[in-house]
């Protein structure tokens, strides 16, 4: 490999890259996520299809505490809810004896 040549770049400039990077990252991760049909606040509809319920067990979902938002007549789910809520439930197999 030939000689680099290094060139001092300072401190605010590196911060200030730094931070420009991740925040393009960011957006190219949300961005990849959405194209992939991965956007973060679904219908109950589409939140039961993600899961891969049907609606009317999502509903008993609801029943057990799972949270929703009221945005204005259309009822929305957080996907990190879900995920919680489904953690939070999961069934501890020490406790079933197995």
């Amino acid at each position: 490999m030939p000689d680099m040549m290094q060139i001092p770049v300072p401190e605010e400039f590196k911060q200030q890259y730094a931070s420009l990077f991740y925040e393009l990252s960011k957006e190219a991760f949300e961005a990849a996520k959405n194209d992939a049909g991965l956007k973060r606040y679904m219908t109950k509809k589409e939140a039961a299809a993600w899961i891969g319920i049907s609606f009317t067990h999502f509903q008993k979902l609801e029943e057990l505490g799972l949270p929703t938002i009221d945005a204005g007549g259309k009822v929305l789910v957080d996907r990190e809810d879900i995920t919680k809520f489904m953690n939070k439930h999961k069934r501890n197999l020490k406790q079933l004896n197995y």
